[in-house]
């Protein structure tokens, strides 16, 4: 990793110093890669002030584990960091980036309402569009997310959907040959195209639309396209390896109600031949707006 350079956002602190600028409320998410804190920045008499922020915290230790966690973070700082001066209302806004002696964490946007699921298509249909939005504007920068799903969109106070965590995330060379190329298969295994969970080259910016296609139905129906109800539970290999199969067929299964136009659009998403699923500069151009 590279050291911090000297900005105005990215710095390394004490950890004592981190304790004296952070008050660290309550711990609103954590997994294998660390966790995710409700903080309130301090003035500098020690008292909280009233703004919530929320930090992506990462432990910092000599195993070669954590190592990779920190550059993940890094990586993701990175990415988020390059959209600072060129927002976009369905992207986290990212504040900084700090490293002691203890930690690596990201300070960002605190936005405490996950995106809600079975809503009507009235009130889903913004979200989709500015979703589908954020999206096109990290495909048109070199960026895919590579993890879009309804647990990381959460709503802005202006009910906007907004697309978190980049922890997978990647950005390329747009003059490369290579870009977008890829045949890794990390992500949430319920929400990788047919292509990216056997492994398979394909194109990213094309993954990320099935992700979104599959979102956007979850949304609306509460379950995948390719579960047959709420809560079916994929924790086996052969059980994943069924779900698989299923998007490899690309037959939507259980019983759901939405429009004819919606299940139109969403089909040009959820498309199992990734030469036939559409880029996001086609849907936004869809006849479905």
């Amino acid at each position: 990793m590279d050291s911090p350079p000297e900005t105005n956002d990215v710095f390394s602190l004490s950890d004592q110093l981190l304790a004296e600028r952070l008050h660290f409320v309550k711990e609103i998410g954590f997994g294998n890669w660390g966790s995710v804190w409700l903080c309130r920045p301090k003035s500098s008499s020690g008292k909280q002030r009233d703004i919530e922020v929320a930090v992506k915290l990462v432990h910092r230790s000599k195993t070669p584990t954590t190592a990779a966690r920190v550059r993940s973070l890094w990586n993701e700082m990175k990415i988020v960091r390059s959209f600072k001066h060129d927002p976009h209302p369905s992207i986290i806004p990212f504040h900084s980036f700090i490293i002691t002696p203890s930690y690596a964490l990201i300070t960002m946007a605190y936005l405490p309402t996950l995106v809600p699921v079975e809503v009507s298509e009235p009130r889903a249909r913004e979200w989709f569009r500015s979703l589908l939005s954020g999206v096109h504007f990290l495909h048109r920068r070199g960026v895919v997310h590579n993890d879009i799903k309804p647990a990381n969109i959460l709503l802005s106070q202006a009910n906007v959907p907004v697309l978190v965590d980049f922890g997978f995330a990647e950005k390329y060379d747009m003059q490369s040959p290579k870009a977008f190329h890829s045949n890794l298969t990390y992500g949430t295994p319920e929400y990788l195209s047919p292509e990216r969970a056997r492994g398979m080259p394909h194109d990213t910016r094309k993954s990320d639309v099935w992700s979104l296609g599959v979102t956007f139905f979850e949304i609306l129906v509460g379950r995948t396209p390719f579960e047959y109800e709420e809560g079916e539970v994929f924790e086996k290999k052969e059980d994943l390896e069924k779900y698989w199969d299923r998007t490899m067929r690309g037959k939507w299964v259980g019983s759901y109600s939405i429009s004819k136009a919606v299940e139109r659009f969403l089909k040009r998403m959820i498309v199992p031949n990734a030469d036939l699923r559409c880029t996001t500069t086609e849907l936004l151009l869809d006849g479905y707006w």
